[in-house]
């Protein structure tokens, strides 16, 4: 029996690793592509990007390739009887299922650590090469389409280029401002460089005008002006998000936004008590105070997502564990030799019902309206699945 066990892991093994090289790589070229044509990146950023993509293709690639292959080797046994053959030998069909369930449990750890990885290195490795390729991005817009402008309201306008390629002619600059508010600023020329270590955009510019909340001025001669380089991409970039935090860290996060809210909380407690002792009673419910509240709420919303976050790659890197339960007794049930039969009959119910619930019990869990655990009903449904199907295996 367990010649026939290493045989079945065997041919799925091999059937895994090519398949999974092939829908990596086109996963991979899809995000380099878009990335590519949306951000106008060239040949050898894209290259540059391809480490920090790859975590990400995997994490997608993984489940649906370890489903492909369960399904087309155990539906080829099922439909050469072998697996009938096994059973009339007095073996439970669980015997020849249980190497490939411990196999996929292993897999799905290393799942969970790849969802990290895709979070915590892999996109903000992107959004870094991005941002770092900002001088070459902006001069290509700006040289094609006469403008560019990011996500954030930053935004650049030429009535050309100079001869070298670098200076902008009779550009208008719009640069948002911290107020909601921007700055406009029309010169003569202007020329952009980056600086990495700073991570700004520098514009120097010559002979502006520059206008903002209702102030004009004149500047002669040559000025600068920095912009923050999270400012000036056109996808910019999440600081701070829970889903960007590697799971090591998320603790720490946790504890520090909970001391934040207790700051503010002491802050406004004492400032409301100071205006009721000395008859200011405006400040229960002034501007300072709602801005305050607002962080609180806000502060509490990040601590549910927080909270919300391991359960979620947890639940996402155990779903190649949960696709082998249900994919392997449904595909020795179908007993079909056709490999894209068996994958689109198990993986088309999966795609219907497993993803919907998962994000409905993920929105949920996010808003606080059910406990963080809801982001395994997917899972759990998955659960009830496979154990049905397998009984049905049983029976027949």
């Amino acid at each position: 029996m367990g010649r026939f066990n290493a045989y079945i892991v065997w041919e799925i093994t091999k059937l895994f690793v090519v398949a999974l090289t092939a829908f990596t790589t086109v996963i991979m070229l899809f995000v380099l592509a878009q990335e590519l044509f949306t951000q106008g990146l060239g040949i050898l950023t894209v290259i540059e990007l391809i480490a920090y993509v790859l975590p990400e293709s995997l994490q997608y690639a993984l489940p649906a390739t370890l489903l492909f292959a369960v399904c087309s080797v155990y539906g080829r046994l099922s439909a050469d009887n072998e697996v009938l053959a096994v059973t009339a030998a007095g073996v439970a069909p669980l015997t020849i299922i249980k190497p490939m369930l411990i196999a996929s449990f292993f897999l799905s750890l290393f799942a969970v650590w790849l969802n990290d990885m895709a979070v915590s290195w892999g996109r903000p490795g992107i959004n870094r090469v991005v941002m770092h390729s900002i001088e070459e991005v902006a001069y290509g817009f700006l040289a094609s389409q006469g403008s560019y402008s990011s996500a954030q309201g930053f935004s650049i306008h030429v009535h050309g280029i100079g001869e070298d390629g670098r200076e902008l002619l009779l550009p208008t600059i719009k640069i948002p401002r911290q107020n909601g508010s921007s700055t406009e600023i029309v010169a003569k020329s202007a020329r952009l460089s980056m600086n990495p270590a700073e991570e700004v955009l520098r514009i120097e510019l010559e002979d502006s005008e520059i206008s903002a909340d209702g102030w004009q001025g004149l500047v002669p001669g040559p000025e600068s002006y920095d912009i923050r380089l999270s400012d000036a991409t056109r996808k910019g970039t999440v600081t701070g998000s829970p889903a960007e935090i590697s799971l090591a860290n998320l603790s720490r996060e946790t504890l520090a936004q909970q001391q934040e809210i207790s700051k503010v909380q002491e802050v406004l407690a004492a400032r409301t008590a100071m205006g009721m002792a000395i008859g200011r009673y405006d400040w229960i419910d002034d501007e300072t105070t709602l801005r305050s509240l607002g962080e609180v709420d806000g502060g509490r919303q990040r601590l549910t997502r927080l909270a919300v976050e391991p359960w979620r790659r947890w639940a996402l890197g155990f779903i190649c564990l949960f696709f082998v339960w249900v994919g392997i007794p449904f595909s020795i049930w179908m007993r079909t030799a056709d490999h894209w039969t068996s994958f689109g009959a198990c993986f088309l119910p999966i795609l219907l019902v497993f993803f919907p619930v998962f994000a409905i019990g993920l929105n949920h869990a996010k808003d606080g309206s059910w406990p963080p655990a809801s982001v395994w009903l997917g899972n759990a449904i998955l659960l009830l699945s496979g154990a049905w199907w397998l009984r049905k295996v049983y029976r027949s």
